[in-house]
């Protein structure tokens, strides 16, 4: 029993569930945590939900951020098909009820098959900055190309972990294809996307990605 009770005491609040639609009719479902004018997207990697975020939704949550943690289409309760090319409308349309919500600042932050996405969203709408997680620069008919990264004004930060296949190679590659202002940091270990917040580097990466947010929201 108490150690049930200790298991319960450090799992995630649950969010406020929320429907919104895409600009194509995809309803998709996601939670709210927070509140604040500043509103952080967070968007999941293949082939997770959004219930990979949740422990670090509470975490800027507890720091004062709204959160918005949803599934893709066809992923989790939302509806639609898995057509992974068109993931970045899901994007755009976190980013807007975001800030039907309130949020006056929005900050992208994806894992992985989340990041390309997030990419894409933020070439194509108004965001503060974005955050990717092991992101690749193509997935199944999602691309993160040169036009689109030099169509990203806001800052960027790409991280990944060193021993984690081509995903260091990736972040070095978005990095190095990217204008304004831009960081990559490759941290020790094989972590990939959401697993980046819980393995040995998770404190370096959450401070950095805080930080990163801070800074620009």
């Amino acid at each position: 029993i108490l150690l049930a009770a200790c298991a319960g005491a450090n799992a995630p609040s649950p969010g406020n569930t929320v429907r919104f639609e895409t600009d194509d009719g995809i309803e998709l479902t996601g939670e709210f945590r927070g509140s604040g004018g500043r509103g952080v997207v967070l968007a999941h990697a293949f082939p997770d939900d959004r219930a990979s975020w949740a422990d670090f939704a509470d975490f800027l949550q507890g720091r004062g951020y709204l959160t918005l943690t949803f599934d893709f289409r066809g992923y989790g309760d939302s509806g639609g098909a898995r057509s992974v090319s068109e993931m970045w409308r899901d994007v755009i349309a976190a980013a807007s009820r975001l800030r039907s919500r309130g949020a006056e600042s929005i900050m992208l932050v994806g894992a992985s098959m989340g990041g390309t996405a997030s990419l894409i969203a933020a070439s194509r709408t108004d965001v503060n900055g974005i955050v990717t997680l092991s992101a690749p620069t193509t997935f199944m008919g999602l691309a993160a190309p040169p036009e689109v990264l030099a169509a990203i004004d806001e800052p960027k930060l790409f991280l990944a972990a060193e021993g984690d296949g081509s995903a260091s190679e990736s972040a070095m590659a978005l990095y190095e294809g990217s204008s304004g202002a831009k960081r990559v940091e490759i941290v020790t270990g094989e972590s990939h996307g959401t697993e980046l917040l819980e393995g040995g580097q998770a404190e370096v990466v959450r401070n950095l990605i805080l930080q990163f947010i801070s800074a620009n929201s």
